[in-house]
């Protein structure tokens, strides 16, 4: 039998949405369950054994037992059984198990853990759109000559439309 080694070098992203999932937050044990999941998957592709087979993890995934669970994060191993059933009925996980151990999915890893090209290319593709949205301005500060004081570059487009469209009912 061969083990994965899974570097510790490194790091996992863990986003605030979290907090939002009354899955993963309903005790302590399915938070740590679910970050041990998340620090423990592959990252890149990996070469492996699973079920006297050799396979190719890819990221987001992981080859582990419920008592290797139970042991690192000192729960009752029925407890990660139940856990890990409730992730895979949520969709959170996939799992294939075997008398001796389990290889892991994280669903989303894509999502989880996009690297920073991928969120940099989504960031741009939607700041393109936002700035070609003629209904979105920035802000920008001018003088107006008129009173002398400092209004809010936007506040130029109102009064000009204003002034183009008084201009249209004079004609």
């Amino acid at each position: 039998m061969s083990k994965v080694v899974v570097s510790m070098n490194g790091y996992i992203k863990i986003y605030r949405k979290i907090l939002a999932n009354p899955i993963v937050l309903k005790d302590s044990d399915h938070l740590a369950i679910f970050v041990y999941l998340l620090l423990s998957a592959t990252h890149k592709k990996l070469s492996a054994f699973f079920d006297g087979q050799q396979i190719e993890l890819m990221p987001g995934q992981l080859i582990t037992s419920r008592d290797t669970i139970a042991k690192k994060l000192k729960v009752n191993s029925s407890k990660v059984q139940r856990v890990l059933g409730i992730f895979q009925k949520s969709e959170i996980i996939e799992q294939q198990t075997t008398s001796r151990n389990r290889l892991i999915s994280i669903k989303k890893w894509d999502m989880y853990q996009a690297t920073e090209q991928q969120v940099n290319n989504k960031r741009t593709t939607s700041e393109q759109q936002v700035n070609t949205n003629n209904n979105i301005r920035k802000k920008e500060y001018y003088i107006d000559e008129r009173n002398n004081n400092a209004c809010a570059r936007e506040d130029i487009f109102e009064y000009n439309w204003l002034e183009d469209s008084e201009r249209e009912e004079d004609e």
